[in-house]
C-alpha cells in the first residue's frame, strides 16, 4: 500500500474534485492520501466524506505559502498536515490570504489588459468557478483565447518574477505558518526542500536546522523532484535531527500532466508505513500537550 501526502484538488490549482481525486487514489492502490491545496482547506471536507465511502485513510492539510529570503528563484512552501481544518484561527488567516489571492488576480488581469491581453473578471470567475483564483487559471484563460503557445510560455514570458504581468504573492512569515498549523492540531512540514535553491546540502542543512527552532516538525523528503541522492541526504539528515519522515507527489490532474498521482514521475514510492509514522509522531506530540495543559 503506497500514500501520497502532497495533492491538490480544483479548489485551488489543480483540476480534479476533492471526489474525483479520492477515486483516483483508489485506482492507484493509495491507502492514505492528503489534501493539501494552496492557502484553502475547502476541498477537506468533501474529500474526508468520499475517503470514508471508499475506506482511504484522509489526511486534510494546506500548503502555505512562506515570505522568506531564499536564493535565485527559491521559494519556501510549509505543508500542515492531519489539521482540523475547522479551526477558527487557521481558517481566520485562510480567508485573509484568499482575500490577497483574488486581488492579485485581478491586478494580474488589469496588467495583461494593458498589454493587449483582453481577459475579464467574468472570463476568470468562469474558470475558477468555487476555487481559489491563482496564475494557472489566468494562464489556461490566455492559452484558450489564443494569446499564448502553450502554459510555458505564460509563465515564462508574462507571469514569472520580473516579467511584465508578474504580481508578487502575499505570504505568510515561517514562524506564524507554522504556529498555525500547530494551532490547528497539525504537523508542520517542509514542502519540497529541493525548492529552496541552496548551492550544496551544508546550506540547506543549516537552514532547516532553523526551521526547526521555529517549530518545524518535519521534512517531504520523498517528491518527485528529488534525485536519489538528495533523497539519502534528507534521509540521514532528518534521522540525526529527529524529524519526521513525510513524501507525496504534488498531483495537480492536467495542470501538471507528468506528475501521477501515487508515483510522480515514475520515481516515488511514499510506503504506507510514512503514514503511519506521521501519525504516531502526532499522537505523541498531542500526549506532551495535554501533559502540559494539565
Amino acid at each position: 500500500m503506497l500514500a501520497d501526502l502532497h495533492t491538490h484538488t480544483n479548489c485551488s490549482d489543480g483540476t480534479l474534485s476533492p471526489e474525483a481525486l479520492v477515486d483516483l487514489a483508489c485506482q492507484k492502490d493509495v491507502a492514505a492520501l492528503a489534501v493539501t491545496d494552496h492557502d484553502t482547506i475547502e476541498g477537506c471536507e468533501r474529500a474526508a466524506i468520499r475517503s470514508r465511502e471508499k475506506g482511504i485513510d484522509f489526511v486534510p492539510g494546506v500548503e502555505l505559502s512562506i515570505e522568506y529570503d531564499l536564493p535565485g528563484s527559491g521559494h519556501l512552501h510549509l505543508l500542515g498536515l492531519f489539521i482540523d481544518y475547522k479551526n477558527p484561527d487557521l481558517l481566520q488567516a485562510l480567508t485573509k490570504l484568499k482575500k490577497a489571492r483574488k486581488q492579485r488576480a485581478l491586478k494580474i488581469l488589469s496588467r495583461l489588459n494593458s498589454l493587449g491581453m483582453r481577459i475579464t473578471t467574468d472570463e476568470l470567475a468562469s474558470v475558477v468557478k468555487d476555487a481559489s483564483p491563482g496564475r494557472p487559471h489566468i494562464v489556461e484563460l490566455m492559452l484558450k483565447k489564443n494569446y499564448i503557445s502553450d502554459n510555458m510560455e505564460g509563465y515564462v514570458h508574462y507571469l514569472a518574477k520580473g516579467k511584465p504581468a508578474y504580481v508578487p504573492k502575499v505570504k505568510l512569515k515561517l514562524e506564524e505558518a507554522i504556529r498555525l498549523v500547530h494551532r490547528a492540531g497539525g504537523l508542520a512540514i517542509l514542502a519540497h526542500p529541493v525548492s529552496l535553491r541552496y548551492a550544496n546540502y551544508a546550506r540547506m542543512g543549516e537552514e532547516i536546522l532553523k526551521f526547526k527552532e521555529l517549530g518545524l516538525d518535519g521534512v517531504e523528503v520523498f517528491y518527485p523532484s528529488h534525485d536519489y541522492y538528495f533523497t539519502k541526504w534528507l534521509l540521514d539528515f532528518v534521522a540525526k535531527y529527529f524529524l519526521a519522515i513525510s513524501g507525496g507527489s504534488d498531483f495537480h490532474g492536467l495542470a501538471k500532466p507528468d506528475i501521477e498521482l501515487g508515483s510522480g514521475r515514475g520515481n516515488l514510492k511514499v510506503a504506507y508505513s510514512v503514514y503511519e509514522e506521521l501519525k504516531r509522531k502526532l499522537n505523541r506530540a498531542s500526549s506532551v500537550e495535554q501533559i502540559k495543559g494539565f
